[in-house]
């Protein structure tokens, strides 16, 4: 790459790292509220006319443009910056108790963040706080990554009538390409949301029978899912350890499924016993 006198790659390159900085400050901000997921895809969330995917792409690719851009002002600046590090190098000799102290902050700044201990862990929950509060139960999909399943398979899923469901489509104008189109792709064909597709395979005569949540259920204790499903706590530990869970009415259903190494979820339907139907934990958040 060369310079020229009627362009500087020197200065184009320094604007666009402020540039990338002050894109990256934000996608990072709008990420870091944005809806989990599920909910984000499921009803096609968006902020500022672009959906969280569109700003996860933003974030990841100008993140990586970032790391090149700051590669090539260093190659411009590579004399500058060995003499000025020599420079601070040798003020830094002289300056120990600086050095020292400023390189034990930041070892327990990492120590820290990585331990997940507060107060930075206040920070990471206080995210997922705001992104749970974008939840609620109409925004939920039935089960995870529902809108990659096909109608038949949702309709089996969630015990719906698939001849209904079908009907229904078809009265209400939605148009069905193939009958291996996933629900996001008949959503997209048909300028909708996966949740207005959903919604409109359903009809008075033609409701889900089993709607397994999409998501929320970590935090949970065995208390809350209790509570919330009139199960004894007595009942629901016995039910575990029948299971082999050893727990408590305060053990998460996060921390029970990562020792099993299974979700949440199945945690959950173990708790509230086979005949229970698991709706989405949107409206009964652990607080």
């Amino acid at each position: 790459m060369s310079t020229n006198k009627n362009f500087s790659w020197k200065a184009f390159i320094s604007f666009y790292i402020v540039f990338s900085f002050v894109v990256l400050g934000l996608s990072g901000i709008v990420l870091y509220v944005a809806p989990p997921g599920r909910v984000a895809n499921w009803s096609v969330w968006t902020l500022v006319a672009l959906t969280k995917a569109q700003w996860q792409a933003v974030h990841t690719i100008f993140s990586f443009i970032f790391l090149l851009a700051a590669s090539v002002h260093i190659y411009f600046n590579w004399k500058v910056l060995v003499a000025y590090v020599k420079s601070k190098l040798h003020e830094g000799v002289r300056m120990k108790r600086e050095l020292a102290s400023a390189s034990a902050v930041g070892a327990v700044l990492l120590t820290v963040t990585i331990a997940g201990l507060p107060p930075f862990s206040t920070v990471m929950e206080v995210g997922d706080d705001i992104k749970n509060a974008w939840t609620v139960p109409t925004s939920e999909p039935p089960l995870p990554h529902a809108e990659e399943l096909t109608v038949e398979k949702l309709a089996e899923t969630v015990k719906l009538p698939l001849d209904k469901a079908k009907d229904n489509l078809q009265a209400r104008g939605v148009r069905v390409d193939a009958p291996d189109a996933t629900i996001q792709q008949i959503a997209t064909a048909n300028g909708l949301t996966p949740q207005q597709v959903f919604q409109r395979m359903q009809s008075a005569d033609a409701k889900p029978q089993v709607t397994m949540g999409g998501g929320g259920w970590g935090r949970k204790t065995i208390d809350d899912i209790c509570t919330q499903y009139a199960v004894p706590v007595d009942t629901a530990v016995a039910r575990l350890a029948a299971a082999g869970f050893t727990a408590t009415g305060k053990t998460t259903l996060k921390d029970l499924a990562l020792g099993a190494g299974t979700t949440p979820l199945e945690v959950a339907k173990i708790v509230v016993g086979p005949d229970a139907t698991i709706n989405s934990p949107s409206s009964h958040e652990a607080k």
